[in-house]
């Protein structure tokens, strides 16, 4: 993974504190510098700031200055605690009325290769994401890496990515081929066929068999695997069934990792994917968006609801 600048936003919560430690280790892994980032929303802005100042007071030396000034000392405390001097970039201290929105804008208009955060902060919620955490993998034009336990090269063992034969949803292939080599890990990839409905009445799925929409899937990845020749990838059977190999070749070198695909039958493609992955893979790779058209909005519908009840780790892309 390209991940030599990395954003961490934190709210100084104990849950936040995660996604810094996390970085932490992609700087081991990757030689990466990390920028911090703390969103002060506007009202606590102004509460806290004007919570100790009487009345009259100047704007430019009382108001402004106070809570920017306490939160880049806890910033300070956390960069000098978890990340090696010479991978400390940034300490990025705004005001905004949507954090979630000031992170994305940040991350889009500086050349981070990924935003790495907790699924919570602060404020607990009944999802396993955050309002904030959800918003900013919608929003984010970069990676999100989103997770509640840094976790290190012993923990990823599987890794899932759900593919429904758009090119839009081979993109993250690339990360998680590259995770995959990291971590000594696996790919699984996860096809469900779900029925869709005509005003009221549901239809019945499809008739093809499993092995047909399998080898649909693998065709259709390697065409855009053959569209993309800038990635090096190549997936080729092993001549077991729903078993693959993926291949990189760059600067005559040439690197493997073994593939398994599922194809699985549901109403829900976004239950499926949560259900199985909080059962079986330590880490899941998704596209926001998939097919054109209605599929399109509904794929990136499903990669909304996946975050909400995923327990694991989930990096998300926004295809190109």
């Amino acid at each position: 993974m390209k991940a030599r600048h990395i954003l961490v936003p934190t709210d100084f919560s104990e849950a936040s504190l995660e996604a810094v430690k996390m970085a932490a280790r992609f700087v081991e892994l990757y030689d990466s510098t990390v920028d911090l980032i703390h969103v002060i929303p506007l009202m606590s802005y102004y509460d806290e700031s004007m919570e100790h100042l009487g009345v009259p007071f100047d704007m430019e030396k009382d108001l402004y200055p106070k809570v920017l000034k306490a939160s880049n000392e806890k910033m300070h405390e956390i960069a000098e605690k978890y990340l090696p001097k010479e991978h400390r970039g940034q300490l990025i201290n705004l005001v905004g009325r949507k954090p979630s929105h000031v992170i994305a804008e940040q991350a889009k208009n500086s050349q981070y290769d990924l935003i790495i955060m907790a699924n919570k902060g602060k404020h607990e919620t009944k999802d396993a994401r955050s309002n904030i955490t959800e918003k900013v993998i919608r929003y984010s034009e970069k990676p999100v890496l989103s997770l509640n336990k840094a976790f290190d090269k012993k923990s990823i063992n599987e890794i899932l990515v759900p593919v429904d034969g758009s090119d839009e949803s081979a993109t993250p292939l690339a990360e998680a081929f590259e995770m995959a080599l990291t971590f000594d890990a696996r790919i699984t990839l996860m096809h469900i066929i779900e029925p869709y409905t005509l005003g009221m009445e549901v239809l019945p799925m499809t008739i093809e068999d499993d092995e047909s929409v399998y080898k649909a899937l693998i065709k259709n990845i390697q065409g855009y695997f053959e569209k993309h020749p800038e990635l090096g990838l190549s997936i080729k059977s092993t001549g077991t069934d729903f078993e693959d190999i993926m291949t990189r070749k760059e600067n005559k070198k040439s690197e493997s990792v073994r593939v398994v695909s599922l194809v699985k039958k549901g109403f829900s493609a976004h239950s499926e994917i949560f259900d199985y992955a909080n059962e079986n893979a330590d880490l899941v790779v998704m596209s926001t968006h998939g097919r054109t058209g209605i599929a399109r909005v509904l794929l990136g519908s499903t990669t909304g609801i996946v975050a909400q009840h995923l327990e694991k780790p989930l990096l998300t892309l926004r295809p190109e």
